[in-house]
């Protein structure tokens, strides 16, 4: 496969399926998951490897969305060996997508780098874990950061410490899910302007396609958005999350918006029109029976369809014309039937 940052490069965007957790410790889900992601045109699927003692303490609280389990407890519970994961990743890579990985700790990264994931990408509660950050940068792989907790000099310090190695920076908000006010479109084009050399994403929580298409128009190239089999699956961001059908749309969306807007339409060029103007546009007809000699006056005409006769909007060009025969009611009026 080509390099991520080429990949992303040569398209004109980039959708990662967020997996995440949503597996909930099954191969076969996970294995499905990505096999759906491929069916609804995702270029990447994206994965999470939590390992709870290097990472939490036994005590730590969980968000207020995770209620049923104690979340040291589920991620031992949802762990994947080595050869799971290097089983997702090889099944990833024969369906063409890209497998990107969020570390959550040292020993992840380890892990990771046996697996030879694709990129690492870095959840917004770790922007600010340089240590974690400086780990990742002396691996040399692509990485995608998410800014969703984190402010710009907490971003500016991550940029700094992986320079030449960060591929995308997302913005992000991290609420779940997330409002209309809190998507931040105009975060997009500042992070354009003060990281010139960085691609910009939007990692979408939103629970619809309309933020990531204003993401879109605004610049951002790479998307990210939860995935689920079934919103109701047991686990953290299942609720959150888009069904195989409503990727596959998200996708379709994206893909709509860009070519509208990579493809300018001339008002002028009309050709495509021109059967479409004959039927729907008027013609200058008799309003009545009207004699040879005739001197043609407003009342004395009336605009119907088709449009293959003189058009409506040239209707003054016929008036004070003396009529050079007789016209029955609707007859089209055409200039060879006046004296010039």
């Amino acid at each position: 496969m080509e390099t991520l940052k080429k990949r992303i490069n040569e398209l004109d965007y980039f959708i990662i399926a967020e997996i995440g957790m949503n597996h909930d410790g099954s191969m076969g889900n996970a294995m499905r998951l990505i096999e759906e992601g491929k069916n609804a045109g995702v270029n990447a699927v994206k994965f999470q490897l939590h390992i709870s003692e290097e990472e939490s303490l036994i005590n730590a609280p969980k968000p207020p969305y995770f209620k049923r389990e104690e979340r040291f407890e589920y991620f031992k519970r949802t762990a994947f060996s080595i050869e799971q994961w290097k089983k997702l990743k090889n099944l990833a890579h024969e369906l063409d997508l890209y497998f990107i990985v969020s570390p959550f700790s040292h020993k992840a990264v380890d892990i990771l780098e046996e697996i030879d994931i694709d990129a690492y990408k870095i959840a917004s509660g770790e922007t600010t874990n340089l240590p974690l950050l400086e780990y990742i940068n002396s691996k040399s792989k692509p990485v995608l950061v998410s800014t969703g907790m984190s402010n710009w000099e907490e971003i500016d310090n991550a940029v700094s410490i992986l320079k030449e190695n960060i591929v995308v920076l997302f913005q992000c908000s991290s609420q779940y899910p997330c409002s209309a006010e809190s998507v931040g479109l105009n975060v997009i084009k500042e992070m354009s302007e003060r990281y010139k050399k960085i691609i910009i994403g939007y990692s979408d929580h939103s629970l619809t396609n309309y933020s990531s298409i204003g993401a879109y128009i605004a610049g951002a190239k790479v998307f990210e958005k939860h995935f689920t089999l079934s919103k109701k699956m047991y686990g953290a961001d299942a609720r959150f999350s888009f069904e195989p059908e409503e990727m596959e749309e998200y996708v379709s969306g994206i893909n709509f918006i860009s070519k509208t807007l990579k493809t300018p339409v001339d008002k002028n060029d009309l050709i495509k029109y021109q059967n479409m103007k004959t039927i729907f546009e008027k013609s200058i007809v008799a309003k009545k029976n009207l004699e040879k000699g005739h001197i043609i006056n407003r009342e004395d005409i009336d605009f119907k369809k088709p449009g293959n006769g003189i058009r409506a909007d040239k209707y003054k060009m016929v008036l004070e014309k003396k009529l050079k025969k007789n016209l029955l009611k609707d007859e089209k009026i055409h200039f060879e039937d006046l004296e010039s």
